[in-house]
């Protein structure tokens, strides 16, 4: 059921109010009718995204079109299908899209720097703490951080599947007031067509998505979503919008009723258990019983060898895992005590039949209550 106005007024207050923002940029919003950057539409967006830091707000450009500026650098007909090709282009068209974006700024008196990163930035709890420190700083300084994934070396194993997840991820690592996504389409569509104005969770969007792409873009509303779940289980309200013209994003930041706008939900993890629960990649997936899962749930317990029912993957100690109860519905997720081989040898088992099923002393625990982020039910 759509809210009525005024609370769709008031839940895009949200943005109003706003400070750390995270903004990502499909390439189709970037490029013109003949698939090129249109360095028009960047000084534009440039302007007023000014004008907001301007006001005090810090936001954080997820900028895709690397491999766009690429197939004009290198004098190729069209955007290359080989990953090789790809890759090539995207080593590139990266610098040239870094100087559009940089001449862009400069008219307005705007600093600009670059990241580029890829899934195991996330997943190494290191890489992911220099990341949100290295961004601070920048922001801290009034500068427009400009990030990309880093499309030279990533492939379909290790890449992190589109800008749009990268951008949740961003949203969640320096704690973001609000994410919003700039694409093509109006916002997510119901079945007449119509703009799903407000939705309380991802799961009211999942049967309305489509799967078209755009030509230059490797995501479509699937991953959209899929990032508005991410951020919105960290407490990150997100909104879906189309990016064009640019004055769009001043009119999303005066919370104007533009796109699909995604609650935030009210309760977010902090510290450890933030970067365990949303942003690093799990390795492996463990199944649990009835009554794990309740200890788990509902009392904050660790998760024990014997209410474990079977094991995926491959995975060392201190990897995250994926936790589902017998139904396949997720848990959480939680840094393993031991191996995927070792956890296989003691499933089911008491933990103090460890020392002499393993070999070794272990922890009592497969993962223990301080490393466990559990999934909001």
């Amino acid at each position: 059921m759509e809210p009525d106005a005024d609370n769709q007024r008031q839940n895009r207050a949200a943005f109003r109010d706003a400070q750390r923002i995270v903004v990502k940029l499909g390439t189709a919003v970037l490029t013109n009718q003949t698939d090129s950057i249109d360095r028009g539409y960047l000084h534009d967006f440039a302007a007023v995204t000014g004008e907001s830091m301007a006001d005090d707000r810090q936001i954080i450009i997820v900028s895709s079109g690397s491999v766009a500026a690429g197939v004009d650098a290198l004098g190729l007909d069209s955007r290359p299908s080989d990953v090789s090709e790809q890759q090539a282009a995207a080593a590139a068209g990266q610098p040239l899209l870094m100087s559009h974006w940089r001449e862009a700024f400069d008219v307005r008196q705007r600093r600009v720097a670059q990241l580029l990163v890829g899934r195991g930035d996330f997943d190494s709890r290191e890489r992911y703490l220099n990341i949100r420190n290295c961004l601070a700083a920048l922001l801290d300084r009034g500068v427009a951080p400009i990030v990309n994934e880093n499309d030279t070396v990533a492939t379909d194993e290790i890449s992190l599947g589109d800008n749009d997840i990268l951008a949740s991820k961003l949203a969640v690592t320096v704690a973001a007031d609000a994410l919003i996504i700039l694409t093509t389409a109006a916002g997510v569509l119901d079945a007449d067509e119509q703009i799903v104005s407000e939705a309380s969770t991802t799961q009211e969007l999942a049967g309305l998505v489509r799967q078209e792409k755009s030509r230059q873009g490797r995501g479509g509303m699937g991953t959209k979503v899929e990032a508005a779940r991410i951020a919105s289980l960290s407490g990150i309200p997100t909104i879906i919008a189309p990016g064009r013209p640019a004055s769009n994003l001043r009119a999303i930041l005066d919370g104007e009723d533009i796109g699909t706008f995604i609650h935030g939900a009210r309760a977010r993890h902090a510290g450890r258990r933030l970067w365990i629960s949303m942003t690093a990649t799990p390795t492996g997936t463990i199944e649990i019983d009835e009554g794990a899962a309740d200890a788990v749930i509902h009392r904050g317990a660790s998760l024990l060898a014997r209410g474990v029912c079977g094991v995926t993957g491959r995975f060392e100690v201190g990897d995250v895992l994926l936790i589902r109860d017998r139904q396949g519905r997720e848990i959480g997720r939680g840094l393993s005590n031991l191996s995927a081989d070792e956890l296989r040898q003691v499933v089911g088992r008491d933990s103090r039949e460890f020392e002499a099923v393993l070999g070794r002393q272990a922890h009592e625990e497969v993962i223990h209550r301080d490393n466990l982020a559990v999934t909001e039910h």
